[in-house]
């Protein structure tokens, strides 16, 4: 019987932040993540020799470059100022450098009590500002920095009471890190590498956006964008960029999302690409012939490789916590279980999920690591994967995303396509302008069609940032008629995003809640919401959100994003979580309040939730 084997593939993918005016970042995640996620992962590759595929954006590729020598964001400004400086901007440095996930915090007391003290209301003095900056850059840094920079442990173990000098050594590593770059960037051509379209779009939507329409039917048929050149030049021009920088010309494609089409894996073929990837739930729902793991045959010469949708999830979402040595083992043992003798694909975000690692992660890779050379199952890349004969024909491929099969995050909110609309009036009007107009404007074309502008509009995900992607948005479709020598239409200044989000949302299908990991955010992506405003909301700042849904097995889940510790009367199960608690109850209907410790209720009226008559969810 064939040994199984396991591909992992590593997305490394920011959007591209820069003012399309100035060159200037407007947020802080590339540089952040560079001293993070972005180094250990590309260090340890190459060091270790490890046999998976580190899959990069150019346009993330092209903001790693300016870094050393190009303009600061503001986050940058604020953490390196004197403490002198930052403090006559106090409530700003307060309010925005306490960045990143909870468990960077929790990995360093001092960092805890002091976030603790500010959250509290707690005015700092100049002597807490500096641990402020000190702080909220430290803990960035990944494993690799702390490993080659004895300065960072250093810090690290004094915790505090930092000096000026010591803030200036902390700059100072980090200005050494962000001058490697480019050193990094070449030995990516050591290993194993593919990429993405350049800025990152939704592929299928470039193609014509109508096509969503195929996964989504009930989507209205209103926006009339249809440019597949631009889907090819955004294929052709990465793979060009990626070789310019790396040395190597990549032959594999993770289009943006895993959103794929027939269309897409046509123009991918005609690019040079001879395999790309997606999610099991595209082949699911794709008519095929064949059965077995591994790479199935999409036609055009061009291999399809499906992720394994629960191992990817359970790195990105629930080992977190857990003991390296045992997240690896469990990570192998499923592998080699589901491999079944085949290949299976590990596809996932190579930078977020180390923020939720107390130590970036580095554990559990070099266990991980340790696990794979030791076997059932052997590691291989995605291009040896995409060698090996395949298991069957895809005759008709699925047009869907990794994200439940379709396209709603980015084309299913009337948010969503109010900017497809915008742009399709720009992409219509250079079409028609001369050159060299028409080539100016399309860099901004191009840019604005990346899919994260849209992820944020609508009411599918929510961030404090979120006016500045609406900002960067408006701002590339405003640069772009502005390069044709056109006026910027009135709509275009205007904010695209709902300026309230709605207080009630409905279910938008059937959760799937891992009991081990409860919190993790896919799970609710199609939970309804009961959000602050009117009734007892209103009345309980303490409680924020309440996202609620069924599963296939009929039990409704609750998740409330609440501070402080809460009960909830009736519930068959309740998770305790640091911003909240998830509770399970099975019989799939219930009158939901929650108790804190004193015995004050919230709401007053407990929330009613009936699936068989939804009208009645709401009690005021």
């Amino acid at each position: 019987m064939t040994a199984p084997r396991v591909a992992f593939l590593w997305h490394l993918h920011q959007p591209d932040y820069r003012d399309p005016v100035d060159g200037r970042p407007l947020m802080p995640w590339v540089r952040l993540h560079a001293l993070r996620g972005y180094r250990d992962l590309i260090l340890e590759t190459v060091e270790e020799g490890t046999p998976w595929t580190l899959n990069v954006v150019p346009s993330l590729l092209d903001q790693l470059l300016a870094l050393a020598d190009g303009p600061r964001d503001r986050v940058h400004e604020l953490q390196r100022c004197s403490a002198e400086e930052a403090a006559e901007v106090a409530d700003e440095v307060v309010a925005t450098l306490p960045s990143g996930h909870p468990t960077m915090t929790r990995a360093h007391p001092r960092w805890a009590a002091l976030r603790s003290e500010l959250e509290g209301g707690r005015r700092p003095g100049l002597a807490e500002i500096r641990d402020v900056q000190v702080w909220s850059l430290l803990a960035w840094f990944g494993a690799t920095a702390h490993r080659d920079f004895p300065e960072l442990r250093e810090l690290a173990r004094k915790g505090g009471s930092f000096s000026e000098a010591d803030h200036a050594a902390l700059i100072a590593v980090q200005d050494r890190i962000l001058a490697e770059v480019p050193s990094w960037l070449r030995r990516l051509g050591e290993v194993s590498v593919s990429c993405s379209p350049y800025y990152h779009p939704i592929l299928p939507l470039v193609v014509d956006a109508r096509h969503a329409r195929r996964c989504m039917p009930d989507l209205p048929d209103e926006v009339r964008f249809a440019w597949p050149e631009d889907a090819l030049l955004q294929l052709v021009s990465a793979r060009d960029r990626v070789e310019e920088l790396c040395g190597v010309r990549p032959v594999g494609l993770w289009p943006s999302e895993g959103s794929v089409s027939p269309e897409v894996a046509a123009l991918a073929a005609e690019a040079g690409f001879r395999w790309l990837a997606t999610d099991h739930g595209v082949l699911w729902r794709s008519e095929r012939q064949g059965a077995g793991q591994g790479g199935w045959a999409l036609g055009h010469g061009v291999v399809g490789l499906f992720r394994d949708t629960d191992l990817s999830d359970r790195v990105g979402f629930r080992y977190a916590d857990r003991d390296p040595r045992e997240a690896a083992a469990d990570l192998v043992a499923h592998a080699a279980h589901r491999a079944d003798g085949g290949t299976v694909l590990v596809a996932l975000d190579g930078e977020n999920p180390w923020e939720c690692f107390a130590d970036a992660g580095a554990a559990f890779r070099r266990e991980l690591r340790s696990a794979l050379a030791k076997g059932p199952v052997r590691a291989v890349t995605a291009d040896a994967a995409a060698a090996l004969p395949v298991v069957g024909e895809v005759r008709e491929l699925w047009t869907g995303s990794w994200i439940g099969a379709d396209f709603r995050i980015w084309i299913g909110h009337e948010d969503d396509r109010r900017a497809w609309r915008l742009l399709a009036d720009l992409r219509e009007a250079v079409a028609e302008a001369p050159e060299p107009a028409r080539e100016a404007a399309m860099r901004h074309v191009l840019a604005a069609e990346g899919s994260d502008w849209f992820w944020w509009f609508g009411d599918d995900f929510r961030t404090s940032w979120k006016w500045m992607f609406d900002l960067m948005f408006r701002e590339h479709v405003a640069a772009g008629w502005r390069a044709l020598g056109r006026p910027v239409p009135e709509a275009v200044t205007r904010p695209i995003a709902t300026a309230e989000p709605p207080s009630r949302v409905e279910p938008q299908g059937r959760l799937s809640i891992d009991a081990e990991r409860p919190d993790a955010w896919l799970a609710w992506s199609r939970a309804g919401e009961v959000l602050g405003g009117e009734g007892a909301m209103a009345r309980a700042a303490a409680v924020r959100r309440l996202r609620f849904g069924w599963d296939d097995a009929g039990a409704l889940w609750v998740r409330a994003e609440a501070r402080g510790r809460w009960e909830v009367p009736g519930a068959d199960a309740v998770w305790q979580l640091d911003d909240g608690l998830v509770a399970r109850f099975d019989a799939g209907a219930a009158d939901v309040a929650l108790v804190d410790a004193e015995g004050v209720c919230w709401p007053d009226i407990p929330l009613r939730f009936r699936p068989e008559d939804p009208s009645t969810w709401w009690a005021v």
